[in-house]
């Protein structure tokens, strides 16, 4: 989806459910993805993630693709933003579909999440998103990179998302390796 077709779409989305995407203010939808996204250690979560699973592995056969993955964002997890950004899904996809080592000599490709896996994906989708929201929050210009001032103008954000930020000319060094910003 182009960038254009996705602002139209938050745009859309923002006057369905409350969201300001398009002012990057997503702080309704943090107890959506808690919900939605059963991710801890516990038993509560542990039995939504299994139901989760049923609806995701509709072939029973104990595998799931990232177009099955991507159907159940849709279909079942239903929270449309999250849905539009694929590199957010294709890259906890890509993570959580090598976690688990059992699938040696299984005759199960890398290139699908199992059950075990499927927890790992449901955590990386919260973390990627957390930083596509992080990023948009410091890219103020809209380029899909972060430059020096954005960065410098980010500072107190990045402090209150527990980022060290005593040394700024260090990190950002780090952070810009490649002078590309």
């Amino acid at each position: 989806m182009a960038n254009k077709d996705v602002q139209k779409e938050m745009a859309r989305l923002d006057k369905i459910n409350g969201y300001n995407y398009l002012n990057k203010t997503y702080d309704n939808i943090w107890q959506e993805l808690a919900d939605k996204l059963p991710h801890r250690k516990n038993d509560e979560d542990k039995v939504k993630r299994e139901k989760l699973w049923s609806y995701v592995d509709t072939n029973g056969n104990g595998i799931a693709s990232l177009a099955e993955i991507d159907k159940a964002m849709r279909d079942f997890i239903r929270i449309p933003i999250l849905f539009q950004l694929k590199p957010v899904l294709m890259r906890a996809f890509t993570k959580a579909k090598n976690m688990s080592h059992k699938k040696e000599g299984a005759g199960v490709s890398d290139d699908y999440v199992t059950l075990s896996e499927f927890r790992y994906l449901l955590v990386y989708l919260r973390q990627y998103y957390e930083y596509w929201v992080a990023f948009e929050r410091l890219d103020v210009d809209n380029d899909h990179k972060i430059g020096y001032k954005e960065f410098v103008k980010g500072l107190k954000m990045m402090s209150n998302w527990g980022i060290d930020i005593s040394d700024p000319k260090a990190l950002w060094k780090e952070a810009d390796s490649d002078n590309g910003g």
